[in-house]
């Protein structure tokens, strides 16, 4: 979906109130918000369930707030921030203590090193090393909570500096600030594994 069918997309579900225009939106976002989730829960029943809630909240409020597609995509990430910040203040006991392995589908384990992840690193080369490599799974719940989004945010989702910052409140310089000490402690921490 580019930003002109989500732009009428919007406009439609808002003018008519038509669910079709409103499952259009989900099936576009809804993998995208279930994998943001669940690598900040680390726990697939607690991401459905809040991916869920994402919806929900979007489907409620999406009628009475002036969205189009550059303020829809920061808006819907920042609600699933925000639910995953209140799951983390239900249940703090929770916190991080939850293992990613259940999150690696296969028993195979590529060969990762170093150069693999870059600044300038391709998203999609990111995003296949990611699942199919459980150091760098475990690399990643090593970063605290807003490194992690960021990280998410911008090589899963490949969202923009400018967006992400709308979704976390900082500033773009800000978020590629948090990415480059992100990208070095993942990069030290994969390291540190393979000696």
């Amino acid at each position: 979906m580019d930003d002109k069918e989500l732009d009428s997309c919007i406009k439609r579900f808002k003018k008519t109130g038509d669910n079709l225009y409103f499952e259009k939106i989900y099936r576009f976002f809804f993998q995208k918000i279930y994998r943001f989730v669940l690598l900040n829960t680390s726990d697939r029943h607690m991401a459905e369930d809040i991916t869920v809630d994402v919806f929900y909240k979007v489907y409620k409020y999406m009628s009475k707030i002036n969205l189009n597609s550059i303020s829809f995509k920061p808006w819907i990430y920042k609600i699933a921030r925000n639910l995953i910040i209140d799951y983390y203040r239900k249940d703090k006991r929770q916190i991080k203590s939850q293992s990613f392995d259940s999150l690696d589908n296969t028993n195979s384990i590529n060969s990762l090193t170093i150069s693999d992840i870059s600044i300038e690193n391709n998203s999609t080369e990111l995003n296949e090393a990611l699942f199919n490599n459980p150091k760098l799974l475990e690399g990643l719940r090593s970063l605290s909570d807003i490194q992690r989004q960021v990280i998410v945010l911008r090589f899963l989702e490949e969202l923009d500096y400018k967006t992400i910052g709308m979704i976390i409140n900082k500033r773009e310089f800000a978020v590629r600030t948090i990415k480059y000490r992100a990208i070095t402690k993942l990069k030290e921490k994969l390291t540190n594994s393979i000696n």
